[in-house]
């Protein structure tokens, strides 16, 4: 077999070139790859908050359906009779209303979880995902025996209404946080004419 020559003129690429076209070609390969960890990352974070956000969403619509069909609301969770409505201007982090069943129905704010009891059987509402810090309610135009020395109108012509306010967190990594507030007005749909 014969034994080709080469030309003078023709020469292949040296040991250097080979290995600088190599490490350039790992550099941009190591930083692709970073990118697309972000990109991979990013994605799993954006479908965790979608499917937590969905539990929050659920959670509301629930609480807002059942506030919306029942009455009697107040916010003092220990007085008694717990079936006198009263209007709490200030704000409370609990809500009992009576049910269109007749149940009693508290709404509460425990260990960063959304709780629900009905007739004294609690239940939690959001998912271990979702971390909230700020549950409050606002109870107006609910008093019937509202007197103009408490602030408010003896004619009072408004059906009553609550306003529930969220705030919190989903995450358990600072890194990966996403803040929520979420606001949402009810009012009650069993005409009050009290």
């Amino acid at each position: 077999m014969p034994i080709t020559r080469i030309k003078k003129g023709q020469k292949g690429f040296t040991l250097i070139e080979i290995m600088v076209s190599v490490s350039i070609f790992a550099i941009i390969l190591l930083i692709s790859s970073g990118s697309i960890y972000t990109i991979f990352d990013a994605n799993g974070k954006s479908q965790n908050l979608r499917s937590v956000m969905d539990n929050l969403n659920y959670t509301l619509e629930s609480m807002t359906r059942t506030i919306r069909f029942g009455y009697d609301y107040h916010c003092d969770r220990g007085v008694t009779p717990t079936y006198l409505p009263r209007d709490c201007g200030s704000g409370a982090s609990s809500l009992v209303l009576v049910a269109d069943s007749g149940s009693e129905i508290i709404y509460d704010l425990n260990n960063g979880r959304i709780t629900r009891s009905i007739d004294g059987a609690t239940n939690d509402m959001t998912s271990s995902d979702v971390t909230v810090s700020t549950l409050t309610f606002w109870v107006l135009g609910s008093d019937p025996y509202c007197s103009p020395e408490s602030g408010c109108s003896t004619t009072d012509t408004a059906q009553p209404r609550v306003i529930i306010v969220v705030q919190g967190y989903v995450g358990p990594k600072l890194t990966t946080r996403s803040s929520f507030s979420l606001q949402t007005t009810v009012s009650q749909r069993v005409v009050d004419a009290k």
